[in-house]
């Protein structure tokens, strides 16, 4: 199978390419030795390569290097690559594009958002360019397709061709035929120390590319005139004050929406998974396999896939942002505000993606060019609140606050928000701390190209809806499902016998009237043991030993706590009530009052705001700081915050 790469600056619209090209054929994986996510696809029998975006191939990033690197193999191996370019931003493209021509790689250019063009009467004359660049060049709209039947074309007849060689006359010295072994070696090993020489190569680059574009592109308006439109939104979405309330408005437009829209689907997921409960108790003769099916394989999938709805949403809103062009702008505002965290914009990517997941969050730290910076994101970063927190504080808000608006606004959702504001001040302060006491030396030098505005690829936006969606299901919904069957096995069994458990029962109902048999059971259970040898040191918190298996059990993933609770509440009910009702109406024998009141559901709200539960996140930060160190203090830090805060808010609630 032969391979090609596609290659890019950020914002061409090269991942729109490679959706069209390779359609459902993808797969995501990470690079060798490294965690920077790897999209690869199969087109008509070839491997077809995403590479991350790169502005220059003097690399200043980790996923710049991965992509010089992917450049500089093809060049070698003479296996050719898809150079995508911004129709919008030609020239400041085809200034990458001439190193990509230096290293001689069989190369097709694509010049991306063909309507944009024609919307503002540019026209690119595909012909000259081609003759000056050395190589077939094709206009194309990646949004629906557009010039993609030619492209299609030129990859099928193998159309590829060595470009023209830019920067010939700065290396005159170089024997002939030798140019392209030297700018490889020179690339790949940074050698050029010279700054004077690498700057008058830059100059030589952008004088030879301005006349290119001047004889092969036309304006029919002056060249700044179709950025007028982002200009004139910039001024209000970049406002020192106006811009961060806009900012402040729109996340907590998402967040409302996160609860509002999902709201009806979960209920009818979590009904649906009611009733089969119900069919398979009344239906399957054998005890045993109704209960494993009715009290653990159904809790367990229902912990998993009534979130879908929330996470789909988060994912789809976020993806709306990112793709408009108004994520950049976030990044841009918050640089004054981050700079006094030791921060600068550069994080509020990574550190936003976090609220999908930390671990991409922690393989995109690599974009960030100063260690000391990239050190406190991958610290912190954590302690945002990522999707797999978001079903932990859905099932707890809805037991503590059943509903209701203020205003126009849901209160739940508000509560919502409350808890991702405040993980991202514990954020910000554990970045602070980080950057100051860190020894990595740091470089605070940050700059941003801010795309132009633009209508959303929805093609592009409801596929990464799908694909990270499926993955929290295929990934969670493995853990989740297999620890809900093990606890459904220790909470099903006891190490006593029958007859001591009867007579516990009948023990314990002489003390309380409204105890069932199936509480004693669990509580005589292998789960019940597990859970009351950690119960003295959960009680301060106000929590009991089930909610302890749920802690213990939620430290493979956070996710895996509602799973566990669906699963401990449904052993052994004579009922098929919903979870939540179920937990509502739990009572705390001690006192007699509801097990889940407010002060222990804001404690274990606080407790999921900083605690690291998460095995997988760990793992990641081991492999990208290179020693188990970072996050055995990071997991330790964590705790102790955890069970602080919790504590707190048990004794004031």
């Amino acid at each position: 199978m032969g391979k090609i790469a596609l290659i890019g600056k950020p914002n061409s619209g090269k991942s729109s390419l490679f959706n069209l090209l390779t359609g459902l054929n993808q797969k995501i994986g990470n690079y060798g030795g490294v965690t920077v996510e790897r999209k690869t696809g199969e087109f008509q029998g070839m491997e077809l390569l995403d590479l991350p975006g790169l502005r220059s191939l003097r690399a200043n990033t980790l996923e710049e290097k991965i992509s010089r690197d992917a450049a500089i193999e093809y060049a070698r191996s003479g296996e050719p690559m898809i150079f995508v370019a911004n129709g919008l931003q030609l020239e400041d493209n085809l200034i990458l594009f001439s190193e990509i021509a230096d290293l001689q790689v069989p190369v097709i250019v694509v010049i991306n958002f063909k309507d944009d063009l024609e919307k503002n009467n540019i026209q690119v004359f595909t012909d000259r360019l081609s003759d000056h660049l050395g190589c077939h060049v094709v206009l194309m709209n990646s949004r629906n397709g557009d010039g993609l039947s030619k492209l299609k074309s030129l990859i099928e007849n193998n159309a590829f061709a060595l470009p023209n060689a830019f920067s010939r006359s700065l290396y005159d010295k170089l024997e002939d035929g030798q140019f392209d072994n030297k700018y490889v070696s020179s690339v790949e090993n940074d050698t050029s120390e010279d700054k004077d020489l690498e700057e008058k190569d830059y100059r030589n680059r952008k004088k030879v590319i301005h006349e290119i574009v001047k004889d092969d592109v036309h304006y029919a308006n002056p060249v700044d005139q179709f950025l007028q439109p982002s200009k004139k939104l910039d001024k209000i979405l970049l406002h020192p004050v106006l811009g961060i309330i806009i900012f402040l408005g729109t996340i907590l437009l998402v967040f409302q929406a996160v609860f509002f829209l999902a709201n009806y689907p979960m209920d009818w997921i979590d009904s649906s998974f009611a009733k089969f409960g119900e069919w398979a108790n009344n239906n399957i003769a054998i005890g045993w396999l109704a209960d494993i099916i009715s009290n653990g394989v159904l809790p367990g999938l229902a912990g998993v896939l009534i979130f879908i709805p929330q996470i789909a949403i988060l994912f789809l809103l976020l993806g709306i942002l990112e793709h408009s062009g108004y994520l950049s702008r976030i990044s841009f505002i918050a640089n004054r505000f981050l700079s006094n965290f030791g921060l600068t914009g550069q994080s509020v990517i990574p550190l936003m993606s976090s609220w999908a997941c930390a671990i991409p969050a922690i393989m995109s730290s690599r974009v960030v060019n100063d260690p000391k910076e990239r050190l406190a994101i991958i610290f912190a970063s954590p302690l945002m609140t990522c999707s797999a927190r978001l079903p932990v504080y859905t099932i707890l808000i809805a037991i503590m606050i059943p509903g209701g608006t203020v205003g126009f606004f849901n209160i739940q959702g508000m509560t919502l928000m409350i808890l991702y504001l405040i993980g991202v001040i514990a954020t910000l302060l554990i970045a602070m701390i980080v950057s100051r006491k860190s020894n990595v030396q740091g470089n605070t030098m940050w700059s941003l190209e801010l795309p132009v505005y633009r209508i959303p690829n929805w093609r592009n936006v409801f596929y990464n809806v799908y694909i990270k969606t499926k993955a929290f299901v295929v990934e969670a919904g493995k853990i989740i499902f297999i620890v809900s069957i093990l606890l459904w096995f220790l909470a099903s069994f006891s190490p006593r016998k029958k007859q001591f458990i009867t007579e516990a029962y009948e023990t314990a109902i002489i003390e309380n009237e409204n105890i069932s048999k199936e509480a004693i059971e669990l509580e005589y259970s292998y789960a019940g043991y597990l859970g009351k040898i950690i119960e003295p040191v959960i009680a301060p918190l106000g929590y009991d030993w089930k909610i302890g298996i749920a802690l213990i059990s939620s430290f493979a993933a956070r996710e895996v706590f509602v799973g566990s609770i669906s699963t401990i509440y449904s052993v052994g009910s004579d009922d098929n009530a919903l979870i939540k009702e179920r937990l509502q109406r739990e009572i705390n024998l001690k006192t007699g009052d509801k097990r889940y009141n407010v002060a222990t559901c804001i404690s274990l709200l606080m407790f999921y705001v900083f605690a690291l539960q998460c095995m997988s996140t760990m793992a990641i930060v081991r492999k990208e700081t290179g020693s188990w160190t970072i996050p055995a203090i990071q997991f330790t830090i964590m705790l102790v915050l955890a069970y602080v805060f919790a504590f707190i808010a048990y004794r004031i609630f």
